[in-house]
């Protein structure tokens, strides 16, 4: 099972002094998938939307070239 999780990133002051915050998500991807994909911590993926599907693909040409 794969859980999104929201973690508050920061908070900032906006112009009018109401404090702003600003919140980032986590996507916990089992080993095993991480595996199959070949994929490696740091490779840097392009997100796209489609519908309500969320699909993760590698940047082809950063971590590739390093391999």
């Amino acid at each position: 099972m794969v859980k999104l999780q929201k973690h508050k990133a920061y908070t900032y002051k906006s112009e009018s002094g109401k404090n702003i915050e600003h919140y980032k998500y986590i996507v916990t991807i089992p080993q095993s998938a991480i595996s199959k994909a070949e994929w490696d911590e740091g490779q840097e993926l392009n997100c796209t939307v489609n519908g309500n599907t969320v699909i993760l693909r590698p940047i082809i040409g950063k971590e590739d070239d390093k391999r």
